[in-house]
C-alpha cells in the first residue's frame, strides 16, 4: 500500500479558515477549561481551609479550658462537641510523646503524623491530600506549642475534611463543561465553515462569469457595482486585463489582417508578372526587367519577415546588444549621408544641432532605431521643410529628438505608438523597413529597452517629435 503526502497548499479555502478558527478557538476554550477547574478547585480548597482553621481553633479552646486534665469526661465530651454543626470534619489530639489523647470516628489520622510536616498555621498551601477507604481527604497536622496551657508543654491537633462531596461535585460540573465547550465548538466550526462558504458565495459567482469569457467575447467586464468590497480589486483588476486583452486582440487582428494585405501585394505582383512573363516569348533585357522587379517584391517580403522575426527574438530574451563605445554625432551624420538622397528627393533637408559624450551601445541596433526614426520623419514632413535631430545630455543621460513638420498626431493615439501592430491612421498604407504593418517604432522601442532607454513621442502645432533618452556610463564620461 502506498501513501501520498497531502498537499496543504491545495487545501480548499473553506478547510483552512474552518481549521484556523477551530485551532484558535479549541486552544481558547482548553485554557478557559482549565482556568475554570482550578479556579473551583482553589475556591474549595480555600473553603476547606477555613473550616479547618476553625476546627484546629474549636480544638485548640477544649483544650485550653481542660486545664490539664486531658483524659477526664468533660474533656473527652468537650472534644466532642467542638466542632457541632461542621459536618464531614474529622480531628485527632497528641500529645508530645505522640500518643492519642482523642480522635473523632473516621480515617486513620495517625499516619499523617509521619507522613507530612506540622505546621502553625492552616493555608491552602500546606492542606495535603490523600485516599483511605475508597474515600478521600483533605487534611493537616498543627503543632499548639504552648499555646495552650502551661502545663501542657506540647501538643499536635491533626484535622481533617472529607472530599466525597467536592470531587462528586467536581466531576459532574467537569462533565457539564467539557460538554458545554464541545458543542459549542463544533458550533463554532460549522458556523465558521458555513460563513465561509456563504462568503465564497460571490467568488464562486466571478468564478462562472470569468468561465464564460471567450476570446469572442472579451468585449464582457464583470460587474463591480454587485462584487463584496474585499474582492472589487480583483474584479477592476481583471477588467482591466481583459480590457488590454481585448485591445492587443483587436491590434493582433488587425495585424494580420495588415500583413495579409502586405504579402498578398507582393504575391499578386509576382504572380502577376510572371503570368505576362509566359503570355509570349520574350528577349533577354525584358526577363531580366521582370526579374529586378520581383527582386523589389521578394526585398520587402523579406524586410517585412525579418522584422517579424526580429521582435520574437527580442520578446524571448535572444537578442544580445554588444556594447562598444559610439558617438551619437558621427553615427547620425552617417546616417544623413545614408539617407540624404532619399530626402533630397522628397525636398526634405536633414539637420543635426549639438554634440554630446559618446555612450555605450550596440552600434547596429543604435542605426537601425534611429534609421527608423529618420525614415518615419521622412514619410510623414511636408515638403521643403527641415528634419532637426537635436542631441543633449544631463549628468546620467543622452537625448536624442527627431523633429519634424507635419500632420499633427492625434493626442489619443501618443501612447500607443511604440506598441507593435498599431497603426494610428487604419486607412493609411505605408511601406518600408516594416512599419507599414506597424511594427518600425516597435522595433525602436524594443531597441531602446535593450540598452536600458526610453522613447516617448509628443505631437502639436504641425511638429511631431519623437525623443530617444540613453543612460551614460562612466566609460562614456570618461570618454
Amino acid at each position: 500500500m502506498t501513501f501520498r503526502t497531502y498537499n496543504w497548499r491545495r487545501m480548499p479555502l473553506a478547510g483552512r479558515v474552518t481549521a484556523i478558527v477551530g485551532a484558535t478557538f479549541l486552544s481558547c476554550v482548553l485554557m478557559l477549561g482549565i482556568v475554570i477547574q482550578d479556579s473551583i478547585d482553589g475556591h474549595f480548597a480555600e473553603g476547606d481551609a477555613d473550616e479547618l482553621r476553625v476546627v484546629s481553633a474549636s480544638v485548640e479552646l477544649a483544650l485550653q479550658n481542660s486545664l490539664g486534665n486531658l483524659h477526664g469526661d468533660d474533656f473527652q465530651k468537650s472534644l466532642e462537641q467542638a466542632v457541632s454543626g461542621h459536618h464531614g470534619m474529622y480531628y485527632a489530639v497528641f500529645d508530645g510523646e505522640s500518643n492519642m489523647i482523642f480522635s473523632t470516628p473516621g480515617p486513620q489520622l495517625s499516619n499523617l503524623l509521619t507522613s507530612i510536616p506540622p505546621v502553625k498555621t492552616i493555608s491552602r498551601d500546606n492542606l495535603y491530600l490523600w485516599s483511605e477507604n475508597g474515600k478521600t481527604y483533605r487534611g493537616t497536622v498543627v503543632e499548639t506549642e504552648d499555646k495552650i496551657n502551661t502545663t501542657i508543654d506540647k501538643m499536635t491537633i491533626i484535622v481533617a475534611a472529607s472530599m466525597d462531596f467536592h470531587l462528586q461535585f467536581m466531576d459532574q460540573f467537569r462533565k457539564q463543561l467539557w460538554g458545554v465547550l464541545g458543542c459549542s465548538s463544533l458550533l463554532i466550526l460549522l458556523s465558521a465553515w458555513f460563513a465561509v462558504q456563504v462568503a465564497h458565495r460571490p467568488l464562486h459567482k466571478i468564478s462562472k462569469e470569468i468561465g464564460n469569457i471567450t476570446s469572442e467575447k472579451l468585449n464582457l467586464r464583470l460587474d463591480p457595482e454587485n462584487a463584496p468590497a474585499d474582492l472589487l480589486e480583483l474584479v477592476t483588476s481583471f477588467n482591466d486585463m481583459l480590457a488590454r486583452m481585448d485591445d492587443v486582440f483587436q491590434r493582433l487582428s488587425n495585424f494580420s489582417a495588415d500583413i495579409a494585405h502586405e504579402l498578398r501585394t507582393p504575391i499578386t505582383n509576382l504572380s502577376t508578372q510572371t503570368q505576362v512573363s509566359l503570355s509570349k516569348a520574350r528577349d533577354s533585357e525584358e526577363y531580366q526587367e521582370i526579374l529586378y522587379s520581383n527582386l523589389e517584391e521578394y526585398e520587402r517580403m523579406t524586410r517585412m519577415i525579418n522584422d517579424m522575426l526580429w521582435l520574437a527574438q527580442a520578446d524571448n530574451g535572444i537578442l544580445k546588444p554588444r556594447f562598444e563605445t559610439l558617438d551619437p554625432a558621427i553615427e547620425l551624420t552617417e546616417l544623413f549621408d545614408y539617407l540624404g538622397a532619399w530626402a533630397e528627393h522628397c525636398n526634405i533637408n536633414l539637420t543635426l544641432e549639438g554634440s554630446r559624450p559618446t555612450i555605450i551601445g550596440d552600434k547596429e541596433m543604435l542605426r537601425r532605431a534611429l534609421t527608423n526614426l529618420l525614415t518615419n520623419a521622412i514619410h510623414h514632413s511636408t515638403p521643403g521643410s527641415s528634419i532637426v535631430v537635436r542631441l543633449s545630455s544631463d549628468n546620467q543621460n543622452i537625448h536624442i529628438a527627431v523633429e519634424n513638420v507635419g500632420d499633427d498626431i492625434p493626442a489619443e493615439h501618443l501612447p500607443y505608438l511604440f506598441e507593435r501592430f498599431y497603426r494610428a491612421d487604419q486607412s493609411r498604407q505605408r511601406s518600408g523597413n516594416g512599419s507599414g504593418a506597424g511594427l518600425g517604432l516597435a522595433i525602436v522601442n524594443s531597441i531602446v529597452d535593450l540598452h536600458g532607454g526610453s522613447i516617448f513621442a509628443r505631437s502639436e502645432n504641425g511638429k511631431t517629435t519623437f525623443e530617444i533618452t540613453l543612460p551614460i556610463s562612466d566609460r562614456s564620461l570618461a570618454g
